[in-house]
């Protein structure tokens, strides 16, 4: 089968997007991707994916200029969507979230071709839930997302995430991120992007010290601020060894003791098949989603959550410390392939 796979380019939508990409291409089939990539379409060039860009905008400004605005570009997208899809004539198109998977996922749609829509987050955001009314059917992260849509075209598959367990023992992993083995280790993920607010909180709190348990950290800055990260902690000698981006992750996850990180759907989906002990810190302009995902951790007993207004170094050092002196059940809360899952629904779509 041909399959379009639309999306936009966050590492929110993109992620779980290439990994399903590359289970369907396993299986046999042709994959191209089509929508706003933005600067993650080179990332998928690089996975060896065709791409077709759509442009498209957000709505930024909800004025009546605004809308009319956004209604105008929509309407192109939508256009430029049938156009493409008319050409490339795929057998089934799923979309993955963002504005311009909104245009390539609705023209499928009056195109007749069989659509399918994958929500990553617990609570769908309104574009979602005007496409879930007129898609075949809507694969979801997590059990609770069949509250907010019609449940007869729900099919639960999970979040595609990282999900390869590390094989290597924790002493080797432990030697490899050049840390000891007598301290706990705190892992700090900001997302793909990295977060200047965690960089900097997390920087003053490893910096004040007084742990009641010696810590070590690894830092994931993300690419803007690494080298400030990287001279700030050289010269405060602290044990923390800084990372731009770290591939696989799933080394990190496994000698850490304690994550603090954003509330993305599959960083929420990845701490919760890890069973890993986390502070979630949901992104403030995410339109609460990640603050619904975060919840899920909190009540399952694996995470406290502190919301961006109220985060300084020493309550995240109080949580940290919290965490640390907390027995566990490591029992973890998702335990299904999500990849595998969402590239048969696909199939049988």
């Amino acid at each position: 089968m041909r399959i379009v796979i639309a999306t936009g380019g966050t590492g929110g939508h993109i992620f779980p997007a290439l990994q399903t990409a590359c289970v369907l291409r396993d299986r046999g089939h042709e994959v191209i991707f089509a929508g706003v990539l933005a600067l993650s379409e080179e990332k998928v060039k690089a996975q060896g994916f065709k791409t077709i860009v759509i442009k498209a905008r957000g709505l930024t400004n909800r004025s009546l200029t605004g809308l009319l605005q956004f209604s105008f570009f929509m309407l192109q997208a939508i256009g430029s969507a049938i156009q493409a899809l008319g050409q490339t004539q795929p057998d089934k198109v799923i979309g993955f979230g963002g504005y311009g998977s909104f245009a390539v996922v609705l023209a499928a749609r009056l195109l007749h071709i069989p659509t399918m829509i994958h929500e990553q987050n617990m609570v769908p955001g309104k574009a979602n839930r005007l496409l879930a009314k007129v898609v075949k059917k809507v694969a979801i992260s997590f059990l609770e997302t069949q509250n907010y849509l019609n449940p007869h075209k729900i099919v639960l598959t999970g979040c595609p995430c990282h999900q390869q367990r590390s094989l290597e023992s924790r002493e080797n992993l432990l030697q490899k991120f050049s840390l000891e083995a007598d301290r706990a280790t705190i892992l700090l993920l900001g997302g793909s992007q990295g977060s200047q607010k965690l960089n900097e909180v997390f920087f003053a709190m490893m910096s004040s010290g007084g742990q009641h348990r010696p810590v070590q950290a690894i830092h994931m800055t993300g690419a803007k601020e690494y080298l400030l990260y990287t001279t700030k902690y050289q010269n405060s000698s602290l044990p923390v060894k800084v990372f731009e981006f770290i591939s696989p992750i799933e080394e990190a996850y496994a000698i850490a003791d304690v994550v603090i990180a954003r509330a993305g759907a599959a960083t929420v989906w990845e701490l919760g098949f890890f069973a890993k002990p986390s502070i979630l810190v949901p992104y403030p302009l995410a339109d609460g989603h990640q603050k619904y995902n975060a919840q899920l951790l909190v009540r399952g007993g694996l995470a406290q959550m502190i919301e961006q207004k109220d985060l300084t170094a020493d309550i995240l050092k109080k949580a940290v410390q919290s965490l640390l002196e907390t027995k566990f059940d490591r029992q973890a809360l998702f335990s299904n392939h999500p990849d595998q899952e969402l590239a048969l629904a696909v199939e049988n779509l």
